[in-house]
């Protein structure tokens, strides 16, 4: 047996091993507050948010603001026992999980029909996810932003970006660990520990270290985790935060199923690659934030984040499924990749009143470099027989196919307004301007094989009328931009970027004295300047196509009665092509549903024998989704799974038994290019312990 294995049985099955701690994940407060400074946002309870960060990276109630805002709270992380970062989006309405990179753990999402790439924010700050490996054990809340978020975040796609805040130090001693075990090998181990190191200086320290296996054959993953984080109130007025993340990761290589439905008939855990593709990746992401309060009404603050990724991939990867419908074409690749990024922000935020206005302000400049770098060399692979695969075979012939520098430089100048008029208006206004150069240098060739600079200003606009103290009435507009990196136009210049522009309106409502709110939304999306090839030469690109999304969204989140807390999640969305030279006008976006749904309910016993003992159980809906454009004659088909957990809370201990996909139905989710099933039914049995 693995020591590794061994000492999880003995954190399982010991109970004189106090070894970990767990606070009650409804604690009291969630901030560090020092007189006039306070570093984290509103406490969460049943699993209900009053405030979020994304919005307008200073914090304001939801009731406030005309935009969809999803808040995933650490309490349902936790009840629902997440270890992907992906899975939180099943609680939020019009989202969808889209798997990373051949198994990395990173995340991207489809949200309102539209693939958000796999850029995200962490903190605030961009998150090329394409490459950084996450985990969810450091995480407070995760965010989601549903629209155009460009006005604060700059370049992004239409449907939408996610948001995973950091926990942050607290004032009172806390320390937590935690012991899992589940099926299919799985092993994780997780402490987080927290408290003051002097009268003005408060840490915090997260670790997590997994060793798993798979449903999928052959595949099988261990990485560690650091996250320490450090909070210094130099001053009432004056508070520095610096964090970092450190993320190492052994993982085979698993691209998933190609895009054909012969796919769907083979058995779920059937790996297409070589077991012995193995990637070792590291990841390092630091950060400083330095907030300063100038007086009453007015702070600085200066935030600076540096990222860095780097690996040594092995792919062993299915590319296509050959006209005899069994045979898997594969591929073979070699490759060092690293990336960069650094982002610096300056801000400058006010709370003020003008006339009869009060001001919630903020204004920054925004400064950003992604450098990347990648080595491809090919090598031939033999063929697999998908019903019937003999694995073992060894790359053959080899040639290098790319060896390209990026660089992406960005400046961005933005200011953002909510203005409260009276009692019961809301104003949000907001624009930002963005310059991005790109530059791509071909290092087989030795040449320059791209740069280019574009420019945008996406503008913002909003409006909240709170007819009563529980009914709020909303309507925005929203905008975005995507520079396009590859392609040209006939006459030899480089393509202009995707414009996204969204109108919204919808109703937010409270009920049962606060502890229950829903909100309803319905909105238009369209996405212009999409590239088609050229109809006189398609090596060439025109920029003719139009995509849009129309939609309805209702999120109910909160308490029913004492000790009964429910997250609904239910949408209706029609995304399609409405212009194109390719598509049939109507053609389905992929990935994209037009039904989908979710619930999770969990009770706590609060008094008696019983108490500390709590019931969840979830519903997930999905209804079936196209594989690519154009739409073949196949989908992925529709899915109902169902989730359930058991947990007991007595004094310092808790246990956990979670179960996911309890009906073992066939899921599957799209990749950035692929197919990939969702698990079978599957336990997790979780064990914790605090002080």
């Amino acid at each position: 047996m693995k020591p590794i294995k061994t000492i999880f049985l003995l954190i399982l099955f010991a109970p004189d091993i106090a070894l970990a701690q767990i606070a009650p994940s409804t604690s009291p407060t969630e901030t560090v507050e020092l007189e006039n400074f306070v570093v984290q946002g509103d406490p969460i309870e049943n699993y209900r948010a009053t405030d979020a960060l994304t919005g307008t990276k200073i914090g304001a109630a939801l009731r406030d603001l005309p935009l969809s805002i999803n808040v995933v709270a650490r309490e349902l992380i936790e009840d629902r026992r997440l270890v992907s970062l992906g899975e939180a989006l099943d609680n939020v309405s019009g989202a969808q999980r889209k798997p990373g990179y051949g198994g990395t753990q990173n995340f991207g999402a489809f949200i309102r029909g539209f693939d958000s790439g796999f850029i995200t924010l962490r903190n605030g700050f961009r998150d090329l996810g394409f490459y950084t490996l996450r985990d969810a054990a450091n995480v407070e809340r995760f965010e989601v932003l549903k629209g155009p978020g460009s006005v604060l975040y700059g370049t992004l796609q239409p449907g939408g970006i996610t948001n995973t805040l950091t926990k942050r130090p607290l004032a009172r001693p806390q320390t937590r660990a935690t012991a899992i075990v589940g099926t299919d090998d799985f092993y994780r181990a997780e402490l987080d520990t927290t408290g003051p190191l002097t009268e003005r200086v408060f840490y915090r320290l997260n670790l997590a270290y997994e060793d798993a296996g798979s449903f999928r054959d052959h595949v099988e993953n261990q990485s560690e985790f650091i996250a320490p984080v450090l909070t210094w109130a130099i001053s009432d007025r004056t508070s520095w935060t610096v964090e970092a993340e450190y993320k190492h990761t052994n993982f085979t290589w698993d691209l998933g199923l190609p895009t054909h439905p012969v796919v769907l008939e083979l058995p779920i855990e059937r790996f297409l690659g070589e077991p012995d593709g193995k990637n070792d990746v590291t990841s390092l992401f630091v950060s400083s934030m330095v907030d300063h309060q100038l007086n009453e009404q007015w702070s600085l603050r200066q935030n600076l984040s540096v990222a860095r990724t780097e690996g040594d991939y092995n792919l062993r990867s299915a590319w296509r499924i050959a006209a005899d419908n069994r045979t898997a074409n594969r591929v073979a690749y070699a490759t060092t990749e690293w990336s960069d990024n650094i982002n610096l922000q300056h801000e400058l935020i006010g709370r003020f009143e003008t006339a009869d206005l009060s001001h919630q302000l903020v204004a920054g400049v925004e400064l950003y470099r992604s450098r990347g770098a990648y080595d491809f060399i090919f090598q031939a692979l033999d063929d697999l027989d998908v019903f019937a695969p003999v694995y073992g075979a060894q790359p053959g012939f080899s040639f290098p196919i790319f060896a390209d520098d990026n660089t992406t430089d960005v400046v961005g100048i933005y200011a953002q307004d909510l203005i409260a008029v009276g009692e019961a208006w809301k104003l949000l206004v907001g624009a930002r301007y963005d310059s991005v150069r790109y530059k791509s240098f071909d290092r087989l060739g030795q040449a320059i094989s791209r740069s280019s600079r574009d420019s945008a200003v996406s503008p913002q606009a909003g409006v909240v009328y709170q007819a009563t103290s529980t009914s709020t009435l909303y309507a925005s507009y929203s905008t975005s931009f995507s520079p396009i990196t590859s392609g040209r136009k006939a006459d030899g210049s480089f393509l202009d970027p995707e414009e996204g522009q969204q109108f919204e309106v919808g109703l937010k409502q409270e009920f049962l004295s606060g502890k229950l709110a829903a909100t309803l939304a319905t909105y238009r999306i369209t996405k212009s300047n999409v590239s088609t090839p050229d109809p006189a030469d398609p090596t060439f690109r025109v920029q003719v196509g139009e995509q849009r999304s129309n939609g309805v969204e209702l999120d109910i989140t909160g308490e029913l009665s004492p000790g009964w807390d429910v997250v609904l999640a239910a949408a209706y969305n029609d995304a399609y092509v409405s212009r194109d030279n390719r598509f049939a006008v109507g053609s389905s976006l992929r990935g994209a549903a037009d039904w989908s749904g979710s619930v999770w309910t969990k009770y706590t016993v609060q008094q008696g024998e019983a108490k500390g003992l709590s019931f969840g159980v979830g519903a997930y809906y999905m209804d079936e989704r196209k594989a690519a454009l154009p739409n073949p004659q196949w989908s992925l088909p529709s899915y109902t799974r169902f989730d359930a957990m058991i947990a007991y809370a007595r004094e310092s201990w808790r246990m956990q038994l979670n179960v996911k996909n309890l009906s073992d139905e066939r899921i599957y989710d799209l990749t950035g290019t692929a197919i990939m099933p969702q698990p079978p039914r599957s336990f997790l049995f979780s064990v914790a312990y605090g002080f």
